[in-house]
């Protein structure tokens, strides 16, 4: 009875496939794509048939993502690779995402994408089919991109950055080491620049799944140990990868690697800043105040980050009170250089030009008031 049942079962199963069939190719292209899918778990071998025939006439989308994926799984990689090929490239990246996602746990997929940098060749990477292997960790993919990214730079440096960004990515914290050689390496300060870039992806940065803390404190590691024989505008690319690693006291401490040639003899670096306090008084005249100061730093504090620091500490610090003492209204403006400064002289050329520059229309020269240095 069982037996009976079984066969009964088998055998409507096996009409339902083959109605499916007949309805397939008189199918909508909307209507295609779920047909297919179901086709393809029921008979895959008669499915990859049809494959050449079914897959050209579906849309971009969802639906023909599974529909292309159920193609390769059923052993028509071919007409799945021609189909992705033939979408406008708007809709080609999202379905090279689309079928990269099962990459990593499908051999079938894999052998897609490792196919298709043989049948594509340079169109492979031109056309960004390797935008789907970030999250695809095995051995053969590795290859493929560690292949691609050994090759160097070349003449296309966008696509080859992009690649390093996936090959990053992919490695993760395999890249670290990795990346920390090529750097050293590299010819010029733009290769540099990107491959410092590199190490936010490798530890994962922007993803789903969150930053790999424990690849971003080696990476944050390696950048540190690099910096000092990088080109300035290399260093502050570390600055910003750093922070993006959430290591921002690292990324602080940059400014001295940064700003070396003007450390003072005592290690520090020479800041300053005036502070403008302008006031309209309560009979309508305009005064104003200029306070001027030198700022010292232990060498951790970036030329954007000083008029807040500057500003907290002239809060305490100094007396600004020039609106109330003349019954009116006014405001604050903290002026800042846009580097450190060699010496104090310089300091006081750039702070009279500041002080000139501020000055109102209406006044003919502010109250100067010169401070002790403010320690930042």
């Amino acid at each position: 009875m069982l037996l009976f049942s079984l066969m009964i079962s088998l055998a409507a199963a096996a009409d339902d496939c083959g109605e499916l069939a007949g309805q397939l190719m008189e199918a909508s292209p909307h209507e295609a794509a779920p047909m297919f899918v179901q086709f393809a778990s029921c008979d895959p071998k008669a499915a990859a048939a049809k494959a050449d025939t079914v897959l050209p006439r579906l849309l971009g989308g969802a639906a023909g993502h599974e529909a292309a994926l159920a193609a390769i799984r059923a052993g028509a990689a071919p007409a799945a690779r021609t189909w992705v090929q033939g979408l406008m490239s708007d809709e080609r990246a999202p379905a090279i995402r689309a079928i990269g996602k099962a990459c990593e746990k499908d051999t079938s997929v894999q052998a897609f994408f490792t196919n298709a940098t043989e049948q594509l060749g340079e169109a492979f990477w031109s056309e960004r089919w390797y935008r789907g292997l970030a999250a695809c960790r095995v051995d053969s993919i590795q290859t493929l991109l560690s292949a691609q990214v050994a090759k160097g730079a070349g003449e296309n440096r966008s696509q080859y950055f992009a690649v390093v960004q996936v090959w990053a990515s992919n490695l993760a914290g395999t890249a670290v080491p990795k990346l920390a050689e090529m750097i050293p390496s590299a010819t010029e300060p733009e290769i540099q620049l990107n491959l410092v870039q590199a190490f936010a992806d490798a530890a994962q940065v922007g993803t789903l799944q969150g930053t790999d803390i424990e690849i971003a404190d080696i990476a944050a590691a390696a950048i540190t140990a690099l910096a000092p024989s990088l080109p300035s505008k290399v260093v502050e690319q570390s600055r910003i990868t750093l922070q993006a690693l959430d290591h921002e006291e690292a990324a602080d401490k940059l400014a001295k690697v940064r700003y070396s040639e003007l450390l003072q003899k005592d290690d520090t670096l020479l800041y300053g800043g005036v502070l403008i306090e302008s006031a309209t008084c309560k009979n309508g005249k305009v005064s104003q105040r200029a306070h001027v100061a030198e700022a010292i730093d232990p060498g951790q504090t970036w030329p954007d980050q000083l008029k807040d620091k500057l500003m907290a500490s002239a809060g305490v610090l100094w007396r600004l009170n020039l609106a109330e003492r003349c019954k009116g209204e006014g405001t604050l403006d903290m002026v800042v250089p846009d580097a450190p400064f060699e010496n104090p002289s310089s300091f006081r050329k750039w702070a009279e030009g500041a002080v000139k520059a501020a000055t109102h229309a209406d006044v003919k020269k502010p109250v100067r008031m010169d401070h002790d240095p403010i320690e930042i």
